[in-house]
């Protein structure tokens, strides 16, 4: 992302961070707010949000954990399904399997 110009600066310095009579978001008006993060088994970083409390923040975890472990689990099973899948074609193909067997007898001899 290209750097800010100086016009935008300009255009974004003329609104108003607060509006009055508007509801006031606890970003600009809380003196502490707690960060959910999460981190899957590859590495990658998810930010589950920013709230006001730690219950809060470590609900919204455990309601991220939940799904995932879910998801996990789903993902196992569809694996272990397409890994029987995939044997039973290559046990159908025979013609693989004999030259897999033709080329290992020769490397014998």
């Amino acid at each position: 992302m290209p750097p800010l110009d100086e016009e935008m600066l300009a255009e974004l310095g003329e609104i108003p961070a607060n509006v009055e009579g508007a509801w006031k978001h606890s970003w600009g008006t809380a003196d502490k707010l707690y960060k959910s993060e999460a981190i899957d088994a590859f590495g990658l970083k998810y930010l589950l949000g920013v709230f006001e409390t730690k219950d809060e923040a470590q609900k919204a975890f455990a309601d991220w954990n939940q799904e995932y472990e879910k998801a996990r689990v789903d993902m196992k099973s569809e694996m272990e399904q397409w890994g029987k899948q995939e044997q039973a074609r290559l046990d159908r193909d025979t013609t693989g399997q004999e030259r897999i067997k033709k080329v290992l007898e020769e490397a014998k001899r």
